[in-house]
Parts: structure tokens; sequence; C-alpha cells
């Protein structure tokens, strides 16, 4: 293969390089590097050296010894990586639309933007993951949305991020498990709302679980709403009602509607559907149809 791959692209297929940022660099399952260089490369040429070599990871030789013992555990197939945590993390999964131009600088900014702390991996050249302390942060989607956006701005690719469940148990096999199952999710979760900028794993496990649900499950919820499918007010106040904990204040504020106006909607709601949305079971039904709607 790799014979092929240096008849075909000549000088522009390399085993080792000066100036490794002009380079994809990929990685057989023998363990050989290679690099080809990027403008030498179309989008389905890179698409199809990705599908063959999935393994690569970027930057290997600029890592620290931290850095390299999570790529470790979470890249290959090592099981007893000790990394001696002291404190519960959390991965945020990270997928650019394009490749930066200029992958130093983008390393350069993203490290910027965390604490010294968060330990940063490339799988490739568009998606990697952040390794964090899982610090109590209330504000931490806001912040990665101000964050994609920046970086979004500066280097002109599009960014999504997914915000990871807290992990309290270090033991290697329990890290590389939560991190192989959020991946997953997040790739679902980008095929499913491709206009989301910020995932946490709240609002993004519904979506996996819809995805994997029989086409009679989701039939049968979206009927749900048949008597209001085309009510597109009632529908996006009972979906603000809901996302308002069931705060009706708080909702009619959202809306921009009087208190008893979106109270006259609920129970409307209720009547024409059957469903008490006021109910935590209600609402709970209720919000798994909506998003079964949304998703269809």
């Amino acid at each position: 293969m790799n014979a092929k791959l240096a008849d075909l692209y000549g000088n522009d297929y390399v085993l080792t390089s000066e100036q490794p940022d002009l380079f994809h660099w990929y990685r057989t399952t023998d363990g050989e590097e290679f690099g080809i260089r990027k403008t030498r490369l179309t989008g389905r040429e890179k698409d199809l050296l990705n599908a063959l070599f999935p393994s690569i990871r970027i930057l290997d030789d600029r890592m620290n010894e931290v850095q390299a013992k999570w790529a470790s555990l979470l890249f290959e197939d090592a099981s007893s990586v000790e990394l001696n945590l002291n404190s519960p993390v959390r991965y945020i999964h990270f997928y650019l639309k394009e490749a930066p131009t200029d992958l130093s600088d983008f390393i350069e900014a993203m490290t910027g933007l965390f604490s010294e702390e968060t330990v940063l991996l490339f799988e490739n050249e568009r998606k990697g993951v952040l390794v964090q302390a899982n610090e109590i942060d209330e504000q931490i989607v806001h912040e990665l949305e101000q964050t994609a956006a920046a970086l979004t701005a500066d280097f002109f690719t599009g960014m999504s991020l997914f915000v990871g469940q807290t992990i309290r148990h270090s033991d290697s096999s329990h890290l590389k498990r939560v991190y192989k199952a959020e991946k997953k999710w997040f790739a679902t979760g980008r095929e499913l709302m491709p206009s989301q900028m910020v995932f946490t794993h709240v609002d993004i496990v519904p979506a996996v679980l819809f995805n994997e649900a029989s086409e009679e499950t989701i039939d049968y919820l979206i009927k749900l709403m048949e008597p209001i499918q085309h009510d597109s007010e009632l529908l996006k106040s009972i979906r603000i009602y809901l996302e308002s904990n069931l705060n009706i204040t708080l909702a009619a504020k959202q809306l921009y509607v009087h208190r008893n106006s979106l109270q006259y909607r609920v129970d409307k709601f209720i009547e024409k559907t059957g469903i008490d949305v006021k109910s935590f079971q209600g609402a709970v039904m209720v919000y798994l149809s909506l998003l079964a709607m949304e998703l269809r």
C-alpha cells in the first residue's frame, strides 16, 4: 500500500519532514508513519486516507508525558496506563468541519483558552478531545459556545463540542469505555442536530436513544402530537414551558406573553392531546414526543 502511495504522490509523499505542518500524517496498522503534502490532496482523497488509516494521531513528538499517557489509553489498545488522577475528570470532545490551515497556531489558541491542567489531544487534524479536571461550572456551555465562535472566526472553520459526563472512577478500562461511548454519541449528535454548536450528555443521550429506537416507537411518539401538529405557536409554547422546568411564570417571560395567556395554552394542549403536561410523567412523555418530531 505504501509503495503505491509513494508512486502516486512522488515527492509529496514523505516519511519525515522538517516542516510537518505542511503534510497530512497517517499511520499504518504496522505502525509506519507517512505524510502527504496538504496541497496535493483533494477532499475525497483525505476522506479515503482517513478511512484506511483511522488511528493516526498528529504531533506525537510534541506531547509531554501526561499527554502521551492519555493518548496511549484513549487512542491505542493500552490497558495498563497509570494516570494517578487526584480528582474527577471529564472529556470535552471537539470536531472541526475543515482542518485548520495552520495547525500549530490553532493548537496554541486552543491551549490558551483552557487551564494548564487541561490535556489537549488530537486524533487527527479535525477531531480530538480535551481532558479537563471537572470543576463545577454552570456556565461551561455558554463559555464553550463563545470559544467555538472565536475559533471559528479566527480559523475559518466550523466547530462543535461535546461536554461529557463527570468521571469519578479512575481505572483505565472505565476511562476508555466512557471515551468510546461519548465519541460515538458525539458523532450521532452531529448527524442528528448539525446546527448545534455545543452538546452536553444531558441533551445528546436522548437523541442517541431515539437513533437506536424502532420506527414503531418513533411513530407512536410523533402521533401523540397529531392533534396539534400544525399549531406551531402552541408547540413552541409547550417546548419553552418544558425547558423552563414547568415554571409558568418563567416560561411566560421568555415567550413575552401574559402568564394567564400561557396557562390557557397549556390547558388547551392538555385538552387536545389528553396528556397532563403539568405532571412529571406527562412532561417526560411530551418532551420525548417533541424530540421525536424534531429528529424525524
